[in-house]
């Protein structure tokens, strides 16, 4: 249940809790990773009130007029979840603290705070290892606010690439909070190879993956487009389209034709004689170590234009996976594929003109979704909780992975019939949040307020 948190001005260290919570005992209460102790009395107000007083509040950084969800575990009222949405690329403007992306933030925090967490994001800077507590942002009806507020019981990671990522400074802090035992999801993003690597093994998935070979020779590129004709090159570790290379062989001549995006993000066609003579033009500067080579896909097509899928995957508030969206996305005339800025269009599975069922596609895709979900869970490090996922489908209807991510975009979510969907997409998190609180509340370290 969520509570309306009130300042009690004319108590000290004490908590007026609503009749519900006869039935308990509590000795202490917590707020984030601080624990102070604390008499509690019954009040016979409202049920949906509970009430502090200003001393415990002061001592816990608790926020005024906040609504949050109360839990009680051992002798302690636990008010949570407190979920930090960690991310790097702050402003000095508190109209608009995270630039370009403050609206998304916003939407996130305010979403998430409608499921009874308390939300706040906070970067690398804002954070006091010495006093143990944190100088983030909140949202509210007034905009955002600064807000100082302790340690969290859960981290959301949002970091925007995989350069911040990997900075010694953002290395060094995610290590620091690991060690003060506050659970992170979604921390990194996902290495194709590593995925594809991980899932091959795995034989509930193995029949989703197109053929895939990692730092693929002259030789290897050459035997795949001749079995298939049509092949991707693609970085590891790239994502949003860029660096991917899609290359289709003229079996009578033997030349090859290469769709790519331009550093502009236009769609360009080049041709070449043959393989080494595309890779002499277009791999002079790059290494193909850190490429990844995958059988093309003779995909649906919609209106004549090839069509795939973006589904996405949530954990829920008992950590079970769910199917919280799918989508279609349209490639634009001569690209090599469906990203949206690069002129792709997001079309709802209703919208598509497809010789399939489309709720068999639904249900396919789900299927095809869950069991990856869940096969990526059983074997990555850390704690999941979303996953993107880009799909293609063939014209027997069979599913194939293109790729997974971390922290999928959101692209779909413009279009208008997905609006409920990207409501759920952003409350999931938290909820997912809480599920990780209730996971580590028992063993976890809570320290003492000052």
């Amino acid at each position: 249940m969520i509570y309306q948190i009130k300042q009690a001005d004319h108590l000290n260290q004490t908590v007026l809790l609503p009749s519900s919570f006869s039935h308990v005992t509590i000795e202490s209460i917590s707020f984030g990773k601080r624990k102070i102790a604390c008499r509690s009395i019954l009040h016979h107000e409202d049920s949906q009130s509970i009430y502090i007083s200003k001393d415990i509040a002061e001592s816990l950084l608790l926020p005024k007029n906040i609504r949050i969800k109360a839990l009680v575990h051992s002798e302690t009222l636990f008010l949570g979840p407190v979920v930090g949405i960690f991310t790097a690329g702050f402003y000095k403007s508190l109209l608009r603290p995270l630039g370009d992306r403050s609206i998304f933030f916003s939407k996130l925090v305010v979403n998430g705070c409608s499921t009874g967490a308390f939300c706040f994001v906070f970067g690398i800077h804002q954070i006091h290892w010495d006093l143990e507590m944190i100088e983030g942002y909140s949202f509210n009806e007034s905009g955002w606010v600064k807000i100082t507020v302790p340690f969290p019981n859960v981290i959301y990671d949002r970091l925007p690439n995989r350069k911040v990522e990997n900075s010694d400074y953002f290395q060094s802090a995610k290590k620091n909070l690991f060690m003060r035992s506050i659970p992170f999801f979604n921390s990194g993003f996902f290495n194709k190879w590593d995925v594809h690597h991980i899932l091959s093994k795995d034989g509930t998935v193995r029949h989703y993956l197109p053929e895939t070979y990692h730092a693929p020779s002259i030789k290897t590129i050459e035997q795949l487009i001749n079995r298939f004709q049509t092949i991707y090159l693609k970085p590891e570790n790239g994502s949003l389209g860029l660096g991917i290379f899609k290359l289709v062989k003229n079996r009578k001549n033997g030349s090859i034709l290469c769709c790519y995006y331009d550093e502009n993000g236009k769609g360009q066609l080049k041709l070449s004689s043959s393989i080494e003579g595309f890779l002499q033009r277009f791999f002079a500067q790059r290494s193909l170590d850190q490429y990844i080579a995958q059988q093309g896909i003779s995909l649906l097509q919609s209106s004549g234009n090839p069509v795939d899928f973006r589904v996405h995957t949530n954990k829920n508030e008992n950590g079970i996976w769910l199917v919280s969206a799918i989508a279609a996305k349209l490639a634009g005339k001569g690209n090599p594929t469906t990203h949206i800025k690069n002129g792709g269009t997001i079309k709802s599975l209703h919208e598509l003109s497809l010789p399939l069922n489309k709720e068999d596609i639904y249900r396919s895709l789900s299927t095809a979704a869950l069991s990856i979900s869940k096969a990526i869970d059983r074997k990555m490090d850390g704690e999941i909780g979303e996953i993107g996922f880009d799909f293609g489908i063939d014209n027997n209807g069979n599913i194939w992975l293109f790729e997974a991510n971390s922290k999928p975009g959101r692209s779909i979510f413009m279009h208008k019939d997905l609006q409920q969907e990207d409501r759920l997409t952003l409350r999931f998190p938290f909820q997912y949040a809480e599920y990780l609180m209730k996971k580590t509340i028992s063993t976890e370290e809570i320290y003492d307020a000052p």
